[in-house]
């Protein structure tokens, strides 16, 4: 009885574990969707502060997401390249870049994001590091920023 009840139990268990698996893969796919198109950067906050708004037009940063591919441009120059992995069943949601082409090309990055509506909120560990961001505020003796993006209008 002992044996029935437990394998009972453990595949219930298992189906739990396959259900919530997928769900959160069905998560990552929604958001990966809502990713896809071009952003403006709209505020950019470094060391506790805000980058002045004039410097932050002329940067024009801008990300383009298309499927699970990325590329950032400032001033309309390619800056970096490479693929993205989202994980939004962590709290706050997760973000992986796999670098593969710029300066920091075969690096990755870890961050964090917030996606409400058209504006989308990243913070990110410098490339290389293990260690994830847990907030979306910045000191002024730690490195990494704050950037918010808008989506362009088509």
């Amino acid at each position: 009885m002992f044996r029935t009840t437990w394998a009972a139990l453990t595949a219930v268990a298992l189906g739990w574990l396959a259900v919530a698996s997928a769900q959160e893969k069905g998560d990552a796919d929604k958001d990966l969707k809502r990713f896809q198109g071009s952003w403006t950067v709209v505020k950019w906050e470094e060391k506790g502060k805000p980058l002045a708004e004039e410097k932050l037009k002329k940067l024009d940063v801008k990300l383009v997401v298309k499927g699970d591919k990325y590329e950032e441009r400032v001033d309309g120059k390619l800056e970096e390249e490479g693929k993205l992995k989202l994980d939004p069943s962590k709290k706050p949601a997760a973000i992986d870049l796999s670098i593969a082409s710029g300066k920091d090309k075969g690096k990755n990055q870890r961050g964090i994001y917030e996606l409400k509506g058209d504006t989308l909120r990243f913070r990110f560990a410098r490339p290389g590091d293990e260690r994830r961001p847990t907030t979306f505020t910045t000191k002024e003796d730690e490195e990494g920023g704050v950037m918010t993006f808008r989506r362009d209008k088509k």
